[in-house]
């Protein structure tokens, strides 16, 4: 999950692929959508609830700082320096250790991608 990257990986990686910043947040809200409702689909209670409280959190937080007044946010000064975003990184953090827990996929490290 790219949004547990440092601000500069972020920056990079959407440089390296010609992405604007927004994307971080349509990446994620994509695989939260389609991904955690296939797995639970074709493995009931695989994902633990924590986690996908988790998740929830996490798009929450992007609702937040998106809008109108949060324009300056998806940028790449706004993700170097906006507080919103070490949170976001801080619980993609924690979500990752917890998907890292069942084995399931190997997680790369993002300069990698």
């Amino acid at each position: 999950m790219l949004l547990a990257a440092s601000p500069s990986e972020q920056i990079a990686w959407c440089a390296r692929h010609e992405w604007s910043v927004d994307e971080l947040g349509l990446d994620f809200d994509w695989a939260t959508s389609w991904v955690v409702r296939s797995v639970d689909e074709r493995a009931p209670g695989l994902l633990s609830d924590a986690l996908k409280d988790e998740l929830r959190a996490i798009d929450g937080l992007l609702s937040e700082v998106s809008g109108r007044d949060g324009t300056a946010r998806w940028s790449a000064e706004g993700l170097a320096e906006g507080a919103p975003w070490a949170e976001v990184r801080r619980m993609a953090g924690q979500a990752l250790d917890e998907i890292a827990l069942l084995y399931l996929v190997g997680i790369p490290d993002p300069k990698e991608l």
